[in-house]
């Protein structure tokens, strides 16, 4: 969950919230990969759920109150099919409540379907069943039109709508899929609530078609990569870095169940950094690794949704994921029941790799902090001073998701308008990491301990995130890959992908130097400035510098973990205030 670290009246709710995920956590499945069926050209057979088929990426999540009749059963029915298979059970949020909730679920996230081509009405359905986290399935039917051989029609979350005909089973596909969004369109739009049928009996349900957590974060993740990068695009091979970050709401349903829906937010990719001279103007883009890219996305959208809830009128009020917070501390929060997820295709660079260094006789861990520079990932306490005052150098990932842990996912700037901001969970598709090695280079470092002194400034605490082994969605078949220089960065709210040069840290162009990135400091700057102005906060309008406006709680707090850091022996946190010094 996403949360501000000091105790909110949402405490109880966020407990409540991480015994759930932790009970996913004991019984993890083996990961397995994610493979939409759109891409392969598979369909499921008639009258079946395809579990792995990208149509249906995602099974509908409730959960109610664990007194209520349903969610017991839903447990149990759970238990007792993976006792029938021989397979150890897997503990789930149950399937949905009636069909009415789809309804309910689908009017809260807003009317957000296109007239999409023909040719991705699928993968639209597909994202928008991830995002509302319900079953979607497609069913064959008969039919008596000898011009129309095949007939097919779409069944989300038991919600039947009409067939798509047509003369073979692919485009049948195509035209269910485009009656599924006309459909629903309307219904949307229409004054009346729609009529909805029973869902089918509870007895077709398997354990394969009930999906964990970290199932859900691949589906929605792998969803809206294939919306934004077709896979006859030169960018496609970018997939296997995929690094995202998934904002989860838990919306009331009916008879006490609540859904859970699922919606990517922020998506970065990306495998190195920039090795060249450091640039002073603050439109360089430095560390382009996936998760890196993700979190600064996630910051992109942070900011519009901002504005959205000071410009934007009522409506965007309700549609904002933040809401006003009385008192003299930031003037916004995230909402209640709203949760960020960090889901990461490859292990995080730095201590999460160093599995055979041991564990310490204290239980500390000898993780350092290393850094990239020139091409190169070295300890911070080798790099030449002349080195790191002049070229581009970045920590590790695993420096960084540790860092996030006790500082939250904002920043310097976005800590003027919100509280610290921590993550629930991690989903790591990897399946060679190390969970103890990962957990160790998150959690461990530095070594907070109150009763020595060695505290950081209220709000800020160290989060522990709940670490999932989750299913990759890179192509099992990759194609060459032609993005080991180059990295793309999508937000919420954006038309489409950035494609950033990681050699020059900007906007990837067939001039020698393309235009900055919307993700550069000096595009945050901006952003922070018209926040500013958007509250009416003066004395933030009259900072002139990047370096003045990172001035703050946050700054302090991240100052301390850099001396505690470096007392205990784990490294300096590189600092470039020249770098900061620039205006827009």
């Amino acid at each position: 969950m996403a949360s501000a670290a000091s105790t909110a009246p949402g405490a109880e709710e966020s407990g409540h919230r991480r015994h759930r995920l932790a009970a996913s956590l004991q019984i993890s499945p083996r990961p397995r990969r994610w493979r939409p069926s759109s891409s392969l050209g598979q369909d499921p057979a008639p009258g079946s759920v395809d579990s792995e088929g990208g149509e249906q990426p995602l099974a509908s999540a409730a959960a109610g109150d664990s007194s209520g009749p349903r969610a017991g059963a839903g447990v149990r029915a759970q238990e007792d099919l993976g006792e029938q298979t021989g397979q150890p059970p897997r503990v789930s949020v149950g399937p949905a409540g009636p069909a009415g909730d789809f309804w309910k679920a689908a009017r809260q996230l807003g009317p957000r379907l296109k007239d999409p081509p023909p040719g991705q009405a699928v993968a639209v359905l597909t994202n928008y069943a991830a995002t509302l986290g319900v079953s979607l399935i497609f069913r064959e039917d008969q039919t008596a039109d000898p011009r129309f051989p095949f007939s097919m029609h779409v069944e989300l979350d038991g919600v039947a709508c009409p067939a798509g005909t047509a003369n073979s089973k692919k485009e049948a596909k195509q035209q269910a899929a485009l009656s599924a969004l006309s459909y629903i369109q309307s219904q949307l739009e229409s004054p009346e609530p729609p009529k909805t049928p029973s869902k089918p009996p509870l007895g077709s349900v398997s354990v394969e078609n009930i999906l964990t957590h970290e199932q859900r974060c691949a589906a929605v993740v792998s969803a809206g990569f294939d919306r934004l990068v077709d896979m006859t695009s030169p960018y496609w091979a970018c997939k296997g870095t995929v690094a995202a970050v998934i904002l989860e709401r838990e919306v009331p349903g009916a008879k006490g169940h609540t859904k859970e829906i699922y919606e990517l937010v922020a998506l970065g990719t990306g495998s190195s950094s920039c090795a060249g001279w450091l640039e002073f103007s603050g439109r360089q883009l430095h560390d382009c690794h996936g998760v890196v890219i993700a979190r600064r996305a996630l910051l992109r959208f942070l900011f519009r949704q901002l504005l959205l809830a000071t410009q934007g009128g009522p409506k965007g009020r309700e549609r904002s994921v933040l809401a006003p917070q009385p008192g003299p501390g930031p003037p916004f929060a995230l909402k209640p029941r709203v949760f960020l997820h960090f889901y990461i295709s490859n292990t995080p660079k730095g201590a999460a790799h160093d599995i055979y260094l041991p564990q310490s006789s204290e239980g500390s861990t000898p993780f350092r902090l290393q850094a990239h520079i020139r091409g190169e990932l070295k300890p911070v306490c080798y790099l030449a001073p002349i080195l790191r005052d002049t070229h581009v150098g970045c920590l590790s990932a695993s420096d960084k998701l540790a860092r996030w842990a006790v500082l939250g996912l904002g920043s310097a700037l976005l800590a003027h308008f919100l509280p610290p901001l921590y993550a629930t969970s991690l989903v790591l598709a990897d399946p060679c990491h190390d969970p103890p090695t990962l957990n160790s280079a998150i959690h461990t470092r530095p070594t907070l301990d109150r009763d020595l002194g060695s505290c950081l400034p209220p709000p800020y605490t160290r989060n522990t995130l709940h670490l999932f082994s989750g299913p990759p969605v890179a192509p099992s078949d990759p194609s060459p890959n032609t993005c080991h220089e180059l990295s793309l960065n999508w937000s919420l709210g954006d038309p489409d992908v950035e494609v950033v040069d990681v050699s020059t840290g900007r906007v990837k162009a067939d001039a020698a130097l393309g235009p900055p990135s919307r993700l550069c400091k000096a595009a945050f700057l901006r952003a922070f400035r018209q926040a500013a102005q958007a509250l009416g906060k003066s004395h933030l309008l009259a900072l002139k510098t990047y370096e003045e406006a990172k001035a703050g709680p946050y700054q302090e707090a991240r100052q301390q973990l850099s001396l505690l850091l470096d007392q205990q022996g784990l490294g300096a946190w590189p600092s470039k205030p020249l770098v900061g010094k620039f205006r827009n």
